[in-house]
C-alpha cells in the first residue's frame, strides 16, 4: 500500500506507472489520503476509484469543478485530467490500477449493467451531467464499503503475518467493484437512470455477444430512440451498438486463439460468426492481422 503522506508522492503533470505501482506484474495499489491536501491539475497513465469517507472539498478539471462530499464515488480514467481544491479535512480512499487487470479477470463483471454505469459510461457523462450521475454511498453502504476496502488495504499493506496475498487483495477489488455496482444500479437520481438504461444495453450485448442483437432489441431495452442510442453509444464506447458487439466478438475470438489450440473455424462458431472467413475478415478490420497472425504473434 502506497504511503498517505503527498509528499512521497511528488507532483507532477503525468503521474506515470512505474511512480505507483509496487510490482511489474500487479498492477493494483492503494492510496489512503487522510487527509486529502490541494493539488494542482494533473493526469496518469492508469485509473483511479475514489471513494470520499469524510470532510469535503473541490474536484476540478480543465472545464469544471465540483464539490465532493462523504459517500462520494467515483473512476478517474487514464488520461483524465483533474485537481483537489478548497479541501476541508477531506478523507479519502484511492484505489489505483490498471485496467487490464480488470480485462483479464472479469469473469461476469462485464454482465452486470452497474458495473458499466461506474466504469464505462458516467465517467464520459461526468461534465454534461455535471458530476450529479456520480454514485453517492447512504452512510450504511458506505461503512460496509470502507470494510472491504480496509481488507485490501491488510493485504496490499503486508499488515500482519499471513498477509501479502496478491489473489486475496484481487478478490477484495473485485469484490468493492461488484458490491458498488449493485447499489449504482439501485439509484433512482434522473441522470443516472439514464446511464442505467444505457448500461443495461452494454449488460444485455455482453449476455448475447454470440448471437446477432437486433438494433429493436436495444430500443426497447432503453427507451431511446434510433439515433438517440447510436449517439449514447459512441458517447460512452466510441462507437454504435452494432461496432461494439462485433469488437467483443473479436476480442472473445482473440482471447481463443492464445488460450486454446481450437481451430479458427470452431472459434468462429463459438464467438458467434457465421464462418471462418467471417471472422477472419473482421478480425483483421479491428486487429489489422489476421486470426492466425495473432496466434502466432502471442504464442509463448
Amino acid at each position: 500500500m502506497i504511503s498517505s503522506n503527498d509528499s512521497e508522492i511528488p507532483y507532477s503533470p503525468l503521474l506515470r506507472s512505474n511512480m505507483i505501482f509496487s510490482h511489474e506484474d500487479f498492477h493494483l495499489e492503494l492510496l489512503e489520503r487522510s487527509p486529502q491536501k490541494p493539488y494542482p491539475l494533473h493526469s496518469h497513465d492508469f485509473y483511479e476509484l475514489v471513494i470520499v469517507t469524510s470532510g469535503s472539498g473541490v474536484h476540478f478539471t480543465e472545464h469544471a469543478e465540483y464539490q465532493i462530499l462523504p459517500g462520494d464515488v467515483f473512476v478517474l480514467e487514464a488520461g483524465y485530467s483533474h485537481g483537489y481544491s478548497k479541501t476541508e479535512e477531506l478523507y479519502l480512499y484511492n484505489i489505483i490500477f490498471d485496467r487490464a487487470i480488470l480485462d483479464q479477470t472479469l469473469f461476469d463483471l462485464s454482465k452486470m449493467p452497474g458495473y458499466h454505469a461506474i466504469f464505462n459510461i458516467e465517467p464520459k457523462y461526468r461534465e454534461s451531467h455535471e458530476f450529479s450521475s456520480r454514485l453517492r454511498l447512504p452512510s450504511k453502504e458506505l461503512t460496509q464499503i470502507t470494510e472491504r476496502v480496509e481488507l485490501l488495504k491488510k493485504e496490499l499493506g503486508h499488515r500482519g503475518e499471513g498477509y501479502g496475498s496478491r489473489a486475496l487483495a484481487l478478490a477484495y477489488f473485485i469484490e468493492i467493484i461488484v458490491s458498488l455496482s449493485r447499489i449504482y444500479s439501485q439509484i433512482t437520481l434522473p441522470d443516472s437512470q439514464v446511464i442505467n438504461r444505457l448500461a443495461a444495453a452494454f449488460s444485455f450485448i455482453e449476455n448475447n455477444s454470440t448471437r446477432t442483437i437486433r438494433i429493436e432489441e436495444l430500443i426497447e431495452l432503453t427507451y431511446m430512440s434510433h439515433s438517440t442510442l447510436n449517439r449514447a453509444f459512441k458517447k460512452a464506447a466510441g462507437c454504435s451498438p452494432v461496432e461494439y458487439q462485433l469488437q467483443l466478438k473479436v476480442k472473445k475470438a482473440c482471447s481463443l486463439l492464445i488460450t486454446t489450440n481450437q481451430s479458427i473455424t470452431m472459434i468462429a462458431e463459438r464467438v458467434g460468426f457465421s464462418d471462418s472467413n467471417y471472422l477472419s475478415r473482421q478480425f483483421k478490420k479491428v486487429m489489422h492481422m489476421s486470426p492466425r497472425e495473432y496466434r502466432k504473434t502471442h504464442s509463448t
